[in-house]
């Protein structure tokens, strides 16, 4: 049995959320390069790079973050090329190889882990405030900054990808200008490059346990890349975007962590940079960070829900997600959900691993959206094979475990699709789009 769906919000005031971006709005290198820049920039960097300064030297640290954030690139570059060659969100994706209605799982899935990130980073970021300026009055306190430290994050965030793409030419070079700032004090405080290469760690840590901490900073965003390279012109921008938000951002950041951090002692940039006083530019470094980052987190979150409900709004979403997610991170709430986000983080990347395999092994390197478009309602075979590997990442100690259930969701799949799938054996129903 089939059943009619029609998408009846599909204007580009609504960013294009459940169509196809039009051609003449794709943007070049440039724009991808930096909105993507801006999404790897987070507060989550910095703390990576203060961790590995308790185990590891200059050397052994940035060897670690380039490996990581290459690994990073390669299956992040693979969604944003398959975002990119059809136009759409990674939830959109999803509707060739979960079915339609099983796509509204993973949407959910997306949906209610990058909301929940986005409301316990907003508390986060008011619980930081609050230390790094504890006589500065009201503004400061920590339910008050978690509200106006929300409402900015959510503002680029209503606009869509032109607000992350504004957002990101004024953050990402001041962000970039102020922590090398903060580097160079570090550096020459402690007597020149030479020097830092000397510090030692008072936890020795392997060059293994370093790849495996940058790939797992940013595993599950990688994971929804095809959110912002839908927007790029082609492949080659995609993979260029991809690759500099990574292996030159990601890895600035996490090395700017690292060094302050080696210097002064300090676990994170920010107070690191108070520490050598540098009041103003560690409030850029925090706001900025948090900022380009959890901006896409809502993004992201709002464009989940559009697919499960295709006559939503895309602002009026990324407004009511944005509004309940400050109230809720200021009032602490969202403090006491971390070990069930981090639960539910487990089956993005493997959602991404049966988004690549379905894409490139599968399908041939191409869908169809749109008016008359045939969908399966449900594929079993996908949910069989999400589960699987949300379990590998779950319970495999050995090497990164999302990348380990990315993996195993990916060839589990394939397995599946070539063997049981055939003669569309596992899907259930049909959908066709109006």
């Amino acid at each position: 049995m089939s059943e009619q769906v029609k998408n009846t919000v599909t204007t580009q005031e609504n960013d294009n959320a459940t169509q196809r971006v039009p051609q003449e709005e794709r943007k070049g290198v440039l724009n991808v390069a930096l909105v993507a820049a801006g999404f790897c920039i987070c507060m989550s960097g910095l703390f990576t790079g203060a961790s590995m300064a308790m185990g590891l030297d200059l050397k052994t640290a940035l060897i670690a973050s380039v490996i990581g954030n290459i690994i990073l690139s390669v299956y992040g570059g693979l969604i944003g090329m398959a975002g990119a060659r059809e136009g759409v969100a990674t939830s959109m994706l999803a509707r060739h190889s979960f079915g339609f209605n099983g796509s509204k799982i993973v949407s959910l899935v997306l949906a209610l882990s990058m909301g929940g990130w986005f409301a316990y980073q907003c508390g986060f970021f008011g619980e930081t405030i609050a230390v790094m300026f504890p006589n500065a009055g009201i503004i400061t306190h920590p339910t008050v900054a978690a509200l106006w430290g929300g409402i900015l994050m959510l503002l680029s965030a209503y606009f869509g990808y032109k607000g992350l793409a504004v957002l990101s030419y004024i953050m990402v070079p001041l962000i970039t200008i102020v922590a090398i700032w903060g580097m160079t004090v570090s550096v020459n405080t402690a007597g020149g490059w030479a020097a830092v290469a000397t510090l030692q760690s008072s936890v020795p840590m392997t060059l293994g346990a370093g790849v495996v901490m940058a790939v797992g900073s940013f595993a599950g965003g990688a994971s929804a890349q095809a959110d912002i390279t839908r927007y790029a012109k082609d492949s080659k921008t995609a993979w260029i975007g991809t690759a500099f938000g990574y292996v030159v951002a990601n890895v600035f950041v996490i090395m700017a962590g690292f060094v302050t951090s080696k210097v002064t002692g300090e676990g994170n940039l920010p107070a690191a940079m108070l520490a050598l006083g540098l009041g103003f530019p560690a409030l850029i470094v925090l706001i900025g960070a948090q900022w380009t980052t959890n901006d896409n987190n809502l993004y992201t979150s709002a464009l989940g829900i559009c697919n499960v409900f295709p006559k939503a709004h895309k602002k009026k979403v990324t407004l009511t997600i944005g509004i309940l997610g400050s109230i809720i991170g200021s009032l602490g709430v969202a403090n006491y959900f971390t070990t069930w986000l981090n639960i539910l983080g487990l089956f993005v990347p493997p959602m991404a691993g049966i988004l690549l395999s379905d894409y490139f092994f599968v399908k041939g390197l191409h869908y169809d959206f749109g008016k008359g478009t045939e969908y399966s309602s449900w594929n079993l075979l996908a949910i069989i094979a999400w589960l699987v590997g949300a379990l590998v990442a779950k319970y495999v100690t050995w090497g990164v475990g999302s990348l380990n259930g990315l993996i195993v969701a990916c060839v589990v799949y394939v397995v599946l699709m070539k063997t049981v799938g055939k003669g569309n054996k596992g899907q259930i129903g049909t959908v066709i789009e109006e």
